[in-house]
């Protein structure tokens, strides 16, 4: 991976200023809106199961989730009588997650895969981190101060503000700053548009806390809606435009009952070589962003991708099933609105329950992020995250912001989960075709410069232990130069503990 040095100065005196003054304002112990971040895959399993069970009615495609919204989702369960004694586990794992320590830590140590999931594991060999939250009377602000310091960084960033952030309420709106992770997409293994894969951006975001219908009769069939949208700030030292901007904006709705559909926008604009003005950024909200249709290379606004998503949930005759499916495309058509030069994401998952109460759930999850890779005869090498305008392409500090295979790459996973009220274990199987076609060497792609086969099998268990939370993850991960035929061995696990109080 590359190495640089950036600063964060700007937006961090502006997140300690923000922090100070509303906090010393109004200080208080209330439950405040804030956000519920992606990582913890127990913590989803349970939330997808009771909404894949008709339990409860919210989004689930987009994390971080609003606590308001799953509070609300559990109250009016219990009200209407949908909760059963077998989901008693599963409503504890939520609401566990509803009611956040004020401060907690953690220390985390061992050599990660590269190829990140879901799951929150380390980035670096070494972490050691600390969080703090406060909330404001009346419980429409709240502050998380975060920070962590790693070893032998590879973006160079031995101290990292990674989870700080502030949250206000107006009305059913949250108005967000700071540096929250995101993973947007059904994907347990990976999501092709944007994910945890790269450490968070520092943004500004405006998200709708919870999903209530319309009540007009004319929108109302939409059901449960959420809508969100950010502006983030890319870094200040890249190989193309420094000070780029990253913009997202998230729509998803739920019409009929298990079913999910979403659409999601994210654009590289900006910075100090495209052109910067209210106009460009128009340009990219309007999709006038094809060079040599809409728009000419000389004033081509910025780097876009455009995602549409469906996710259905709930039994097939008496089997549990989930069915979803990822499109997200390097360019938009400008003939009408849809996805073009795809990259492609689908899921296939069952669930159940043992003997003693115990849960596990079953996924088989199949990617490509080469582009039109499902069109033989029209596949586009060289196309996935890249761009001419902004030639490092759709990355962010070393890894990419969407899939961790990155570009022109393949990969077919097999993951069991199996949870009971004191420990979960999981395992995961993947075969990924790294860069797999396309010019040799591709010296942006971050994980090899040329073909590359890897087999990575891993292991997870995760229980309580001295006081707090330890996890253990241990496995094996082969690799294999696809051009020379060398091929290597490596362990790869890690162990953290952490502690809430």
């Amino acid at each position: 991976m590359r190495r640089g040095s950036t600063r964060y100065l700007a937006p961090i005196t502006t997140l300690c200023a923000a922090l100070a003054g509303l906090t010393l304002a109004s200080f208080a112990s209330a439950a405040a809106p804030a956000w519920i971040p992606p990582g913890d895959d127990r913590l989803r399993d349970a939330v997808e199961r009771l909404v894949d069970e008709r339990v409860i009615d919210v989004p689930v495609l987009s994390w971080p989730i609003a606590r308001a919204e799953l509070r609300g989702a559990l109250d009016a369960a219990r009200e209407a009588g949908r909760l059963q004694p077998r989901h008693e586990d599963v409503v504890a794992r939520i609401e566990s997650a509803l009611a956040p320590a004020t401060r907690a830590w953690f220390a985390a140590a061992g050599e990660p895969t590269d190829l990140r999931i879901f799951e929150d594991a380390p980035r670096e060999n070494a972490e050691l981190g600390a969080r703090w939250r406060w909330d404001a009377e009346g419980g429409d602000f709240a502050a998380v101060l975060a920070g962590r310091v790693v070893a032998s960084p590879a973006d160079g960033q031995y101290v990292r503000p990674d989870g700080s952030h502030v949250v206000d309420r107006e009305g059913n709106w949250l108005l967000s700053a700071g540096w929250q992770d995101r993973w947007w997409g059904g994907g347990r293994d990976g999501s092709l548009q944007l994910s945890s894969n790269a450490r968070p951006v520092f943004a500004l975001s405006l998200d709708r806390e919870t999903s209530r219908p319309f009540e007009t009769r004319w929108l109302s069939w939409l059901g449960p809606w959420t809508f969100g949208t950010f502006f983030g700030a890319l870094e200040q030292h890249r190989p193309d435009s420094n000070h780029a901007l990253l913009w997202g904006l998230r729509a998803a709705a739920r019409p009929l009952p298990g079913l999910e559909l979403s659409i999601t926008r994210n654009a590289q604009f900006c910075g100090d070589r495209p052109p910067c003005s209210p106009r460009a950024f128009w340009d990219v909200l309007v999709g006038n962003d094809n060079v040599g249709e809409s728009v000419s290379a000389a004033n081509e606004p910025g780097n876009q991708l455009a995602t549409y998503e469906a996710r259905w949930g709930g039994k097939l005759g008496r089997v549990p099933l989930l069915l979803y499916v990822q499109r997200t495309g390097e360019t938009i058509d400008n003939k009408y609105p849809r996805p073009l030069r795809t990259l492609n994401l689908v899921s296939l998952g069952t669930w159940g329950e043992l003997d003693g109460g115990s849960r596990w759930r079953l996924h088989v999850e199949l990617s490509s992020t080469t582009c039109a890779d499902l069109e033989a005869d029209v596949r586009n090498p060289d196309c996935g995250y890249e761009n001419t305008l902004f030639s490092a392409g759709y990355r962010y500090r070393g890894r990419v912001l969407g899939h961790s295979t990155d570009s022109d790459s393949r990969q077919a996973a097999l993951g069991l989960q199996v949870e009971s009220a004191r420990r979960s274990w999981s395992t995961l199987l993947r075969r990924a075709e790294i860069n797999r076609i396309g010019s040799v060497p591709q010296r942006n792609h971050l994980l090899s410069l040329g073909p590359e086969l890897r087999w990575v099998g891993e292991a997870r268990v995760r229980q309580p232990y001295a006081g707090g939370d330890l996890e253990l993850s241990l496995g094996v991960e082969h690799r294999r130069d696809e051009l020379t035929r060398d091929s290597s061995l490596e362990p790869i696990g890690y162990l953290r503990w952490s502690q809430s109080f």
